[in-house]
């Protein structure tokens, strides 16, 4: 991971064992600064007769918030992953039924093949009054390959409500709309020569909807939109991300993006 940190943010990190199934907290605070401290949740289950495993990370905030408001920013935080993982185990075990009442065809099935979820946070921005969490997903559950996915939430830390992408920006509609073009054209330079072959992908992809645009992040030096596979080209084309200067677009937004908010986040695979 990348850290960044502004001016009078330290960072110290401790590891802690829980007792308990599956979890084991890392804690991350941030000292004298007013913010909040991060209490990083990992759950890891295995279960060799249903055949899944499951490590997934998310952070959970303490300290400085109201209880209101770290019961309603952690509660958000924590439902981006948990159903997730419910739902992983619910397949796991249908499929556990359905094999034990179909030997037959289950004996075609691979004898190494389970299913598996990971899941990992970042904290691309954080201030005392914004913060915006990003989990990237990765998961299989049977078929010709796996699939990766990315979640955002961004919450108010003065109330703990959260902001969707349309609450970013002074005028919704006019944001999608300046969003979709910005999107397109850094894609196409993206993408290149293929991006002929590719434009159905993108044009419906980042069309100026709500839908399109669920996961757009929040970073010291601009915006971040993230498009799962399948959204802006073929599962080969992988997962997709824009960057957005804040100096682009800092006059549509109904926030303001300091350069010194607290940033941790994974770096780029080179």
């Amino acid at each position: 991971m990348r850290l960044k940190k502004g001016l009078a943010i330290g960072l110290m990190v401790a590891v802690a064992a829980m007792a308990g199934a599956g979890c084991r907290p890392k804690v991350v605070s941030t000292p004298a600064v007013g913010l909040p401290s991060v209490v990083v949740q990992t759950v890891r289950e295995e279960d060799a007769m249903l055949r899944y495993s499951i490590t997934a990370r998310y952070p959970q905030l303490r300290g400085t918030l109201s209880p209101g408001v770290l019961e309603k920013v952690n509660k958000a935080i924590e439902d981006m992953v948990m159903p997730d993982i419910a739902g992983l185990k619910q397949n796991a075990t249908d499929t556990a039924t359905w094999a034990a009442k179909n030997p037959s065809h289950a004996a075609e099935l691979p004898a190494d093949q389970g299913s598996f979820l990971g899941a990992e946070y970042e904290i691309p921005y954080l201030t005392s009054d914004l913060i915006s969490v990003r989990i990237r997903f990765e998961t299989y559950s049977g078929g010709a390959h796996g699939m990766s996915y990315t979640r955002v939430l961004n919450a108010r830390l003065s109330d703990g409500s959260t902001i969707d992408t349309e609450g970013l920006f002074k005028d919704a509609k006019q944001g999608l709309q300046w969003l979709s073009q910005y999107c397109v054209a850094d894609l196409k330079s993206q993408y290149g020569a293929d991006y002929e072959g590719l434009s159905t992908f993108v044009e419906d992809g980042t069309a100026p909807t709500a839908d399109n645009f669920k996961n757009v992040s929040l970073e010291p030096d601009g915006l971040v939109v993230s498009f799962d596979p399948y959204q802006v080209g073929p599962y080969a084309a992988g997962p997709r991300e824009v960057h957005i200067p804040a100096s682009e677009i800092q006059s549509m937004l109904a926030v303001t993006l300091s350069p010194e908010a607290f940033s941790l986040v994974m770096e780029p695979v080179q």
